[in-house]
């Protein structure tokens, strides 16, 4: 009986032309040239072995001619270069089956890899298996080799178990590593098996942003193939070098910014332990659109095609790869792999809306004199809404995140107090002013849908306004004059009043009974009724300010003296009008610890209204300074004093917002809308002519008279 165990060199003995009567031979021999390398049939002798980890079909790697050493973040890394599976950021799964020689020969890869925060984790199966290879036989009577009917079929079965790590040990670079066990065996008419361990060292390097470096030094590290009969063989390998070029991308990681994908590669094996000779792969994969990807390549045994189509983290590969040498072979190859991906969606929903127009100037609430003034604003509409991101990696996971985000654009048209004013975006016209208060209103359109996409569309209208007052000043007190702001309030309120020459004399001393009118004139108390008597006998019922200083005195702001007199023409001096004025203002008193200013002395009689005064922010004008508390409290310091009050504040704020100004004041309207503008240009060029403006000699005897704490 004819030996059946062939040993390597044996094989030229194998004769093309009776292929048709040895299949089983050929089909063996097919193998061997396929896998670039020989596995032992009959008799194992000491050689080599086939591999099946060394050239792994995948369909993308194949569609590029079989460069992979480079492109290697996928799960077939396991195999191709295990480092480059440290760049995953999600599971890894890949799969592929074919069929080789006339569907005689099964070819199987599956790769799995999880990135961990210790690293990459891969496990890899390849295997290779043929069943029902008829033995043969050399017929001596005609000297060609012949089906054995006498023997059975020889099955072979080759597979490669691998366990991967990778890990970054730089930003820039990767190593990795792979442990391979690999099993062969045979069955039927021949019957043994065969264990070896071998170990891949790999790394992966970006030298440049668009440049990356591979290596793939295959069983480094191996064992012999120990087969029954204590013969072994090789397992063999190749030292495989590659090279990734990303010549176009949008990322700046491309070598020129590009809304399309072209990556370039170039592979080289050195063959070690192993029949096969050197080999280079060169390959190109480009990507018009997202998620498609179209591939071409290049090797020692012709060009080959493939494509890629992306969804939801699953690719499916498929690669025409002809091989002539190789009668029979399908050349259709498919492979399907998880790769992950993390889809992004992003939806909008209109949280809130606000006035996109911002005034430049004027600032709110300016006094000026001037018969117009500039505005100038920015009309943008403004949109507040709410962006949720779902990052979804289908079979994974999914997280979202809602942010607030603003959204600008300008508005168009726009309108000034109803006055379409022909511009967008940066807003600059003049605008009249009457005396009084002026509502000066811009009005803007926009539409949500212009904005941001996935809102429905909507019309918004955005409006802003500012409010400026027109006051016509006095000569002696000019727009530039340090208590301009009270006294024009003072005056558009009615608090206060001007001399009958047009003059407001600042500087003079006030009396105590202006200060006294001055103050019940902030609240309101309509004047009209008529007094039998007075309590004092220096003020007769008739006397200007008799009604203001006889309610003060009923309300506890103010006091006599204690000869029944209550001295009206007297000068206040700075103590005695703070005292009034904080009793007015009902603040808080406490016990004084330490003088409020230098010139003050600790046990003075009105320490504790200037502390008081001095916490609630009404003599900020003295802050500083010294308080001279002597000194006479002068008309446009009665003013400043006053306008900081809480009283006065809410009567300014009201009529800065609603325009109302008092309904007891003379000559003011009773009720007034909230968004009229107020003007009253007599009341204000001709200041009302009453005793109270009336200058009191300074050399009256109450002039000059010190009072008791209780007449303050």
């Amino acid at each position: 009986m004819q030996d059946t165990r062939y040993k390597t060199q044996d094989t030229n003995k194998f004769k093309t032309s009776n292929f048709k009567h040895a299949f089983g031979i050929w089909l063996l021999v097919i193998i061997w040239f396929l896998c670039l390398g020989y596995w032992s049939l009959g008799h194992a002798v000491d050689g080599i072995s086939l591999n099946p980890a060394q050239t792994i079909f995948s369909a993308r790697q194949l569609g590029m001619g079989g460069v992979g050493v480079a492109f290697s973040g996928d799960a077939n890394g396991v195999f191709t270069n295990p480092a480059g599976l440290a760049n995953a950021s999600f599971p890894q799964i890949s799969a592929s089956s074919r069929k080789l020689l006339m569907n005689e020969t099964q070819y199987t890869l599956l790769d799995w890899a999880m990135p961990t925060n210790w690293g990459t984790f891969g496990i890899g199966y390849t295997s290779m298996n043929t069943g029902g290879s008829l033995p043969t036989k050399l017929d001596p009577a005609t000297g060609r080799i012949v089906i054995d009917p006498t023997r059975e079929a020889t099955s072979y079965d080759n597979n490669v178990i691998a366990i991967s790590y990778s890990r970054k040990v730089r930003p820039n670079l990767s190593l990795g590593t792979n442990v391979k066990f690999f099993n062969q065996s045979l069955s039927g008419d021949v019957s043994s098996r065969a264990q070896a361990t071998g170990i891949d060292l790999c790394a992966l390097y970006q030298a440049r942003k668009w440049l990356t470096l591979g290596a793939n030094l295959q069983n480094v590290v191996e064992g012999n193939l120990a087969w029954k009969g204590s013969t072994s063989d090789k397992i063999g390998g190749f030292y495989k070098l590659g090279a990734k070029v990303n010549l176009l991308g949008a990322s700046s990681e491309a070598l020129r910014t590009n809304s399309q994908q072209l990556y370039v590669g170039v592979d080289y094996d050195m063959p070690h332990s192993t029949l096969a000779s050197s080999n280079y792969h060169i390959g190109l994969e480009y990507l018009p659109i997202d998620k498609v990807a179209v591939r071409t390549g290049y090797n020692q045994a012709g060009f080959t095609l493939g494509v890629g189509i992306i969804n939801e983290g699953f690719r499916f590969d498929y690669a025409f790869v002809s091989n002539p040498e190789i009668p029979g072979d399908n050349p259709h190859y498919f492979s399907l792999s998880y790769i992950g991906e993390r889809v992004l969606d992003v939806s909008y929903t209109l949280k809130e809306k606000e006035s996109g127009i911002i005034f430049i100037q004027p600032e709110n609430r300016t006094i000026t004199s001037e018969e117009s003034i500039v505005v100038s604003a920015e009309a943008r509409a403004k949109i507040i809404l709410d962006q949720k991101k779902r990052w979804i990696v289908t079979a994974i996971s999914e997280t979202q995140e809602v942010t607030e985000i603003i959204e600008y654009e300008n508005l168009k048209p726009v309108y000034l107090n109803g006055q379409e004013v022909y511009q967008s975006g940066i807003i600059d016209v003049s605008a009249p002013l009457t005396l009084g208060r002026n509502v000066l209103q811009l009005v803007g359109y926009a539409t949500v849908e212009g904005l941001v996409k996935n809102v429905s569309p909507e019309t918004l209208m955005m409006s802003s306004e500012v409010v400026v007052l027109r006051f016509d000043p006095f000569p002696d007190t000019p727009m530039d004059y340090w208590a301009i702001r009270p006294i024009a309030l003072g005056i558009t309120l009615g608090v206060i009043k001007g001399y009958p020459d047009d003059t407001f004399k600042p500087d003079k001393g006030i009396t105590r009974a202006e200060l006294v009118t001055l103050l019940v004139r902030t609240i309101g108390v309509p004047t009209d009724q008529e007094l039998d008597s007075m309590s004092f006998k220096d003020v007769p019922a008739n006397n200007w300010a008799a009604k203001y200083i006889d309610f003060a005195v009923e309300e506890g702001l103010v006091m006599g003296y204690p000869n029944n007199t209550f001295k009206p023409n007297k000068v206040v001096t700075r103590a005695e009008g703070v005292t009034i004025i904080a009793r007015y203002a009902t603040l808080a008193l406490k016990e004084v610890d330490e003088v409020p200013f230098p010139d003050l002395v600790a046990d003075y009689w009105a320490n504790k209204y200037i502390v008081a005064a001095l916490e609630a922010g009404i003599i900020k004008y003295l802050e500083g300074k010294n308080f001279e508390p002597n000194a006479p409290l002068t008309r446009a310091e009665a003013c400043e004093v006053l306008y900081w009050t809480p009283q006065i504040q809410r009567r300014v704020n009201q009529f800065w917002e609603t325009g109302f100004v008092s309904p007891y004041q003379e000559g003011t309207p009773a009720d007034v809308p909230p968004t009229t503008t107020i003007s009253t240009p007599e009341a204000i060029a001709t200041p009302p002519s009453t005793q109270e403006a009336v200058e009191t000699p300074s050399t009256t005897p109450e002039a000059t008279e010190t009072p008791t704490p209780e007449a303050h």
